[in-house]
C-alpha cells in the first residue's frame, strides 16, 4: 500500500471526524424559544396614555402566560396552576419588546406585541414554582392554510391568523407556506416550499365555516410516504373574524406542541446506547448525514462518537432517549433514513 494512498485515507478520516463533531445549538436559537410574538393588545381608558399603559401591561402578562404554556407540560400546568407573579416581576423578566400594527385614538390603543423574555429569569421563576422546563425544539412544520366554500375575506383572515400568530417561535416552529401552494395534501408539491425553511413535514389545514361554527381539518404529509390525520379543531365565529380564527389556529398549534412535549416526556424516561453503521456514496452524502445527526443532537441524541471510519462508511455510536421508532422518525425529519438489520441499525442519507 503506497504512502500516498495511506495519506489520502488519513486525510479522509480526519475530514470525516471533524465533520461529525456536534455543534452546540446557538444561543440565538435557544433565546428565540423565549420570544413571544403575535400578542394582540386592545385597551380603552380615559385618555390615550392610560390606554397604552393598560394595553402593554395586559400584553406582558398574556405573553408571559403563553410562554409558560409553551415550556411546561399541560399535566403540570393543570396540577400546579398558572403562575401569577405581580406585574413588576413579569416586566422585569422581559428584556425588550416591539409593537406592530399600532393604532390609537383619544381613548383606545391597539396593536400586536413581540416580547423577548430573559430565559434564566423565567426558568428560575418556574422552577421555584415546581415546574420542569421543556424548551427543546424540533424541526419546523410547514403550515398550508386552505379553505372550502368560504368567502375571500375568511380566507384572508385564516392566513393572517397563521402569519400573525407568532407560531414560528414555538417548540415545533410553524412556518406558513406561500399563497401559491394549494390543492390536496401532497408532500411532493409541498417539499419545494418546506425544504428552504428546514421544515420536515407539511400540515394542510382545510377551513370550513357553517353558520357560526368554523372547523379546520388537519392532514400532515412528509417524506417516505408519511401521511397522518391530525384531527380537527372547531371554534365559534364571532363579530371578530380574525380573533375567532386565531383561536382556531391556537387549538391546532396547542395540539402539535403538546404531542411534541409528550414525546419528550416519554423519551426522558428511556435511554439507550446504540452502535450504527453509516453508509454513504460520497462526501456530500456524509455531510447530509452529519447535518441530520447534529440536528437530532438538539432533541434525542447524545454523546456521538466515531468508532471507525472509511471511504464509503463509518461506525458511530450514540445515546438516545425514547424508542427506536421515535428515533427513526426524528432522524427522518432531518434527512437520515434508519434501516434496522440483524447486525444493528444502518444510517443512510435520504435521496433528494
Amino acid at each position: 500500500m503506497s504512502g500516498r494512498f495511506i495519506a489520502g485515507i488519513m486525510a479522509a478520516c480526519a475530514a470525516l471526524v471533524c465533520a461529525l463533531t456536534p455543534v452546540p445549538a446557538s444561543a440565538q436559537a435557544r433565546e428565540s424559544v423565549y420570544t413571544v410574538s403575535g400578542v394582540r393588545i386592545d385597551a380603552v381608558a380615559d385618555n390615550a396614555s392610560a390606554a397604552r399603559d393598560q394595553a402593554f401591561a395586559a400584553g406582558h402578562r398574556r405573553g408571559f402566560e403563553r410562554l409558560v404554556r409553551r415550556i411546561t407540560t399541560p399535566e403540570e400546568l393543570a396540577r400546579l396552576g398558572m403562575p401569577n407573579p405581580d406585574q413588576s416581576t413579569v416586566e422585569r423578566m422581559v428584556s425588550s419588546f416591539d409593537v406592530a400594527d399600532e393604532r390609537r385614538s383619544g381613548t383606545r390603543y391597539l396593536g400586536r406585541l413581540t416580547l423577548r423574555f430573559l430565559p434564566n429569569a423565567v426558568q428560575t421563576h418556574l422552577r421555584n414554582a415546581g415546574f420542569r422546563i421543556v424548551d427543546q425544539r424540533t424541526t419546523p412544520m410547514l403550515i398550508v392554510p386552505l379553505v372550502t366554500d368560504v368567502t375571500p375575506q375568511a380566507l384572508e383572515a385564516w392566513r393572517q391568523a397563521w402569519e400573525q400568530g407568532g407560531y414560528e417561535t414555538e417548540l415545533v416552529p410553524l412556518v406558513v407556506a406561500p399563497r401559491d401552494l394549494v390543492g390536496a395534501p401532497d408532500w411532493v408539491a409541498a417539499s419545494r416550499y418546506a425544504q428552504p425553511q428546514g421544515a420536515g413535514s407539511a400540515l394542510y389545514l382545510d377551513l370550513r365555516i357553517a353558520g357560526d361554527q368554523a372547523r379546520a381539518t388537519a392532514i400532515e404529509v412528509g417524506p417516505n410516504g408519511l401521511r397522518r390525520d391530525r384531527g380537527t379543531a372547531q371554534a365559534r365565529i364571532s363579530n371578530d373574524l380574525l380573533g375567532s380564527l386565531q383561536a382556531l389556529a391556537d387549538q391546532v398549534s396547542d395540539r402539535i406542541q403538546s404531542d411534541w412535549k409528550a414525546r419528550l416526556a416519554s423519551a426522558a424516561t428511556q435511554q439507550e446506547r446504540v452502535s450504527a453503521t453509516v453508509e454513504y456514496a460520497s462526501l456530500a452524502e456524509w455531510l447530509r448525514i452529519k447535518a441530520g445527526l447534529e440536528a437530532a443532537a438538539a432533541t434525542m441524541i447524545r454523546d456521538i462518537r466515531i468508532e471507525a471510519v472509511a471511504r464509503e462508511g463509518a461506525l458511530v455510536s450514540f445515546s438516545y432517549v425514547g424508542d427506536r421508532q421515535s428515533l427513526a422518525e426524528e432522524l427522518r425529519r432531518h434527512g437520515v433514513l434508519v434501516e434496522e438489520t440483524a447486525s444493528g441499525p444502518v444510517l443512510r442519507a435520504r435521496r433528494r
